[in-house]
């Protein structure tokens, strides 16, 4: 299920979403305004972020959002905001989208789908050097060559080779890939980067890398 992350200064604002958001087919993350959000958004990845707009914090949260080095660019972000933001667009200019209080959580919902089915937009043959992936067949080549991958080896270098040159957790890995309700340990994500890593990784090529203590990235060719 797509996840998307909540950011929110008061617990009201985010407990009927949290409610409602599962009921759409979404998983739900909860942050506040004092937690490390931007460190919470690199360990689990989500596919969206709502965040609501209330005083200088919010702001800086949304720069470095869309701003930052460690972040995504692409990764959607829908502001909420208050009416007489209207007159001050530069508040949440780089939002994706932005919705005004009080909203309707149904129409707030189908913000969200169409934001992440624009981003879930991609071309049908990724390559990056030797390697490409048809998305169409579900197939993957190196050097013009079928490798058989299973399900899950294939899942996972697809969501790395998307973020090429991004570090992933084994956590966060574990959690798109398998799914919060996996109950394996991150050992799991290091047995299945060591087979992916055996079957593409030919000819002195590399195309995962190990980033100690952190976890893997494909790397930017």
């Amino acid at each position: 299920m797509p996840s998307i992350m909540i950011i929110a200064k008061e617990e009201g604002t985010s407990a009927k979403l949290k409610a409602e958001l599962p009921r759409w087919g979404f998983t739900c993350l909860v942050a506040g305004m004092k937690d490390k959000v931007i460190e919470r958004i690199v360990r689990e990845a989500p596919e969206l972020v709502i965040l609501e707009m209330n005083g200088q914090v919010s702001q800086t949260v949304l720069h470095d959002l869309k701003s930052g080095s460690k972040i995504k660019r692409t990764t959607p972000v829908i502001v909420i905001v208050a009416g007489e933001s209207l007159n001050q667009p530069g508040e949440y200019s780089l939002a994706d989208d932005f919705i005004v209080r009080p909203y309707d959580n149904l129409e707030l919902i189908a913000r969200a789908r169409r934001l992440l089915q624009r981003n879930a937009s991609e071309e049908e043959i990724v390559r990056a050097g030797d390697l490409e992936i048809d998305l169409a067949k579900c197939e993957v080549r190196v050097q013009g060559k079928i490798v058989e991958l299973t399900f899950k080896e294939y899942e996972l270098l697809k969501f790395l080779l998307k973020d090429r040159g991004r570090v992933f957790t084994r956590e966060a890995l574990l959690n798109k890939v398998w799914g919060y309700d996996y109950f394996g340990g991150d050992r799991t994500v290091d047995v299945h980067v060591r087979r992916l890593r055996s079957k593409i990784e030919i000819s002195g090529q590399t195309f995962i890398e190990t980033v100690r203590n952190i976890g893997y990235r494909f790397m930017k060719k």
